[in-house]
């Protein structure tokens, strides 16, 4: 077909031209534009058209193509407007029969842009685009699915194609915790720990540790984790009901305490510093009281006098945190999101710095029958007794009422099935032995008044010696927390140095005497830093 009849049968069609025009970009500013660059491709390109007959087919194979390349280079050139940008966004996610037309590689780069953004988009505007491009539901219609108004569906809608508009030309790079979500993990002082298992779903821990040093948007965190909006909204949402996020003026940020690797590190340098010229002192002071703490009333006085040291080196740093805390509180227990009243605090590389990793203290047995039943115990665990002791301290409260009818010399009749089995577990890491059907603990048992006689007289100075340590050394680290943590949770420092560092006094004590050979771990499994009081 020559180029004068090609231009006859176009200028008889216009008025379809211009309607394809028209109804691809949703305006008519730009339709003529368009009208007349197809007419010209058409023409400039006729020579290759080889049956007449497919002239029409042509045409609209070209419009097509035309389409596509008007629609490029107004993007490109960040001027398209709402009308248009909406023809781009629906040919972009729903890719029509006529494809072929642009190099697939182009195609599937823009799918993939586009849907990147929507990604990004935030709950509403998510989807209410999803609604729109790609169902294509009217603005009434989404109004009436998603219960908002439809002056709010138009306002989402020109919000979301401009931030889609602007993700769109951006070089986005997703964050170090796309690929390295860090090893948090979460700390608790209280009376009951409902955090215990929160963050088992790695990505809780990636979130507060990304939003520590600097409030981020959820889009930000979105990108920062690698993580689309549809799925970690929920996991925003769990956090900020725990209480461990919060937003301020539209952006999350880490509502406690990390103890960060950096800082365990420093903080354990002073720490060892300042102790480490007071742990023999501390050992022949309970030295020279060993004959006075044997003429007391407890089982365990025929231990030997290395486990008898251990015993009372934990007995000083229990009670020396009390003292310390009598002395230099850290308040009030906090209610919690969750349940329970107590601190929580994080760390970003798991318990690898922790000297001191957990106490199980439990008073009287859970639904005593009788009220004056107030007999209990406390288990210490520190990283350098880990060979002959170490249990899970958090899933310890179950063993409780085993641990108390150990204290108290009670049968192991009629234990139901559950309790055989707890029972069978306490014995193989050698906290209690039954004989004759009678349960007996393996650690140092006290009478009431035996243990008040030992703390409040025989070990009661080195006790103060050791609660004085603590203070010293909790003042230290609450300044240096302080230089580490972000302004926002700095009001939460006091607090998380005293609850963290003054326990890791003990294990420091404990450690130093141990490396220098002044007490020896035994072999085997026995509950070192385990006793109980009778009542």
């Amino acid at each position: 077909m020559d180029i004068r009849t090609a231009a006859d049968m176009l200028k008889d069609n216009l008025p379809a031209i211009y309607g394809y025009a028209v109804r691809n970009l949703y305006e008519y500013d730009g339709a003529e534009d368009l009208a007349q660059e197809i007419v010209c491709e058409v023409l400039g390109s006729i020579g290759s058209l080889r049956d007449d007959s497919a002239f029409w087919g042509y045409v609209w194979a070209i419009a097509k193509n035309t389409l596509r390349v008007y629609i490029r280079r107004q993007k490109q050139k960040n001027n398209a407007e709402q009308a248009s940008e909406k023809a781009f966004y629906r040919e972009t996610i729903i890719p029509s029969p006529e494809d072929g037309v642009i190099e697939a590689s182009q195609n599937a780069e823009e799918i993939y842009l586009i849907r990147r953004e929507l990604s990004l988009l935030s709950k509403t505007r998510r989807e209410v685009s999803v609604l729109y491009y790609i169902h294509n539901k009217t603005c009434s219609e989404i109004s009436e699915e998603l219960k908002i108004s439809v002056d709010a569906v138009k306002y989402h809608l020109f919000k979301a194609r401009a931030k889609m508009k602007e993700g769109y030309f951006m070089e986005r790079e997703l964050g170090r915790r796309s690929y390295d979500p860090g090893r948090f993990s979460i700390d608790f002082w209280g009376d009951r720990n409902c955090y215990g298992d929160f963050f088992d779903r790695k990505i809780r821990g990636a979130i507060v540790l990304s939003a520590y040093y600097a409030p981020m948007t959820a889009e930000e965190l979105s990108v920062e984790l690698g993580v689309a909006m549809p799925y970690l909204e929920d996991e925003i949402e769990a956090l900020l009901a725990a209480g461990v996020l919060k937003k301020t003026g539209g952006k999350l940020q880490t509502n406690m305490v990390i103890l960060t690797d950096e800082y365990e590190k420093e903080a354990d340098r002073k720490l060892t510093d300042l102790i480490s010229g007071r742990a023999d002192e501390i050992l022949e002071d309970i030295k020279k009281i060993l004959p006075d703490v044997r003429r007391l009333d407890f089982t365990g006085k025929n231990y030997g006098d290395n486990r008898l040291l251990f015993m009372l080196l934990n007995i000083a740093v229990v009670n020396g945190f009390l003292y310390a805390q009598d002395r230099s509180p850290y308040g009030e227990p906090q209610p919690l999101k969750l349940g329970g009243h107590g601190w929580i605090f994080g760390h970003d590389s798991g318990y690898d710095n922790s000297r001191f990793i957990g106490v199980s203290l439990h008073t009287a047995i859970p639904e005593a029958e009788d009220p004056d039943d107030r007999s209990w115990f406390s288990a210490e665990n520190y990283r350098a007794t880990a060979k002959c002791q170490l249990w899970n301290h958090r899933k310890f409260r179950d063993k409780t009422r085993l641990m108390i009818y150990a204290i108290e010399g009670k049968r192991a009749d009629g234990l139901c099935e559950s309790e055989q089995e707890q029972l069978e577990i306490l014995i193989d890491g050698g906290f209690i032995s039954v004989t004759d059907g009678i349960m007996k603990a393996e650690f140092p048992v006290f009478t009431e008044e035996a243990y008040n006689e030992l703390t409040e007289n025989i070990l009661g100075p080195v006790i103060e010696k050791v609660g004085r340590l603590m203070i010293e050394a909790s003042d230290v680290c609450e300044k240096l927390l302080k230089d580490h943590a972000p302004a926002s949770v700095r009001d939460q420092c006091g607090a998380v140095a005293k609850i963290s560092r003054r326990l890791e006094v003990g294990a420091i004590l404990l450690e130093t005497l141990m490396d220098e050979g002044l007490l020896v771990l035994p072999a085997g499994r026995i509950p070192l830093c385990t006793f109980g009081v009778r009542i």
